[in-house]
């Protein structure tokens, strides 16, 4: 709530701008001097007094207090929902960048505001971003909405495995998991498998990868069983991952055919798209088929109408050049990549980090084995703190081939 002074300064704004005097106000029912003493913030209008004075000024009390009435609590929530589903975080921090300053309601529409707000705002401010999923998750438990809160923090172990505290991240899942189904009668379906989707991403960026397994086969089979499709790209994707990191080919096939599919059946361009880039991946790592890598790579650049991004594709077409012994223009690839920015699964960073190590490599290819130190060791550094993959033996090696070159 308000001060009393600013209390009064918003009664006072708001009279002059109806054009009205104290003693219009007032009417018969509040004293001129009243009123003056609360507009100069030396006096609390009773709840009674301050819904006159709402009422005499064609507006809402909640206005008056600072609080948003219903009505604005539904408009706000309704742009941020759509500003949401469009990833417009620039438009949902333009319109929630005074939310600290506000006093919400016990309602879903408050809860649902900061819940949106919070998820937005901890991708560049985590401490301000778990404030207000926190404030959500406290007005969501006082409306007993058990699902909505194991929703919100499992948002939140999402950024603390971006941080790379995996295992942290994964004790705090389990904890909230056995915290919210206690409580609910029933977890909402779409929650649970977002739950235990986590759940499986962080068993395999620890290194668990049979517990990973069977946590991604359950989730297949509760898919299948609910005829519920969602995360479905992402499962399928990451299974034919697993089945990759692991030489099995015929799995890899099989998932990256449901893949294929999965983003077919739902018109998903951008699924689509990942499945393209991890074929690619498949034939620079595997069968070492560099023309096969490129064919897909060039249906992924036609896909994407010329909007490559900046990480897999670069990196996937500077190891095909690299692969065909095209030294210099491999190095050209490289050197356009960037690390995302986005929230990437550990066993994702893992090939994401080799492309210092392929850059180091092309460069000490042309003699600049300096420069090529810096990158090899740069790679080496990051993939330390993940689990062991074959992309760990590739940095290793570069790293101690760079060494051996290095002027005695």
């Amino acid at each position: 709530m308000l001060e009393m002074n600013e209390l009064g300064k918003r009664i006072k704004k708001l009279r002059i701008e109806k054009g009205m005097t104290i003693l219009e106000l007032a009417d018969n029912k509040m004293s001129k001097g009243m009123l003056s003493m609360i507009e100069n913030g030396r006096a609390n209008p009773s709840m009674e007094s301050l819904k006159f004075i709402a009422r005499q000024l064609g507006c809402d009390p909640q206005y008056l207090l600072g609080n948003p009435t219903p009505d604005e609590l539904k408009s706000l929530l309704k742009k941020l929902e759509e500003a949401f589903d469009k990833n417009n975080d620039e438009q949902i921090i333009n319109l929630t960048q005074n939310i600290f300053e506000q006093q919400f309601p016990i309602s879903l529409e408050s809860a649902r505001i900061l819940d949106i707000s919070g998820r937005v705002i901890i991708k560049t401010d985590q401490n301000r971003g778990k404030k207000l999923i926190d404030w959500a998750i406290t007005i969501y438990e006082r409306l007993s909405l058990y699902s909505h809160c194991l929703a919100a923090k499992v948002y939140e172990v999402e950024y603390l495995a971006k941080n790379g505290k995996y295992h942290a991240a994964l004790i705090m899942l389990r904890s909230v998991k056995k915290e919210y189904e206690e409580k609910a009668i029933v977890i909402d379906l779409f929650v649970d498998i977002e739950a235990n989707f986590v759940e499986m991403v962080l068993l395999f960026g620890i290194g668990e990868y049979k517990s990973g397994k069977d946590k991604l086969n359950q989730l297949i089979e509760i898919s299948k069983r609910k005829m519920v499709f969602y995360k479905m790209d992402n499962i399928f994707r990451i299974a034919a991952f697993q089945a990759l990191l692991h030489n099995n080919e015929k799995d890899f096939s099989y998932f990256i055919k449901k893949s294929e599919q999965f983003a077919i059946f739902s018109d998903n361009n951008r699924s689509l798209a990942f499945t393209l880039l991890l074929q690619s991946h498949y034939y620079n790592q595997i069968p070492k088929d560099y023309e096969q890598a490129l064919f897909y790579l060039n249906k992924y650049a036609i896909l994407m109408n010329g909007n490559l991004g900046n990480d897999f594709y670069y990196l996937e077409r500077g190891k095909a050049l690299l692969g065909k012994k095209q030294v210099d223009e491999a190095l050209k690839e490289f050197e356009k990549f960037e690390m995302p920015n986005t929230n990437s699964y550990p066993l994702e960073l893992c090939i994401l980090y080799t492309a210092d190590a392929y850059r180091a490599y092309c460069l000490l290819q042309l003699g600049k084995v300096e420069e090529a130190l810096i990158f090899a060791k740069r790679a080496a550094d990051n993939i330390d703190s993940l689990p062991e993959t074959p992309y760990h033996n590739y940095i290793k090696n570069t790293l101690e081939l760079v060494n051996k070159n290095l002027p005695k």
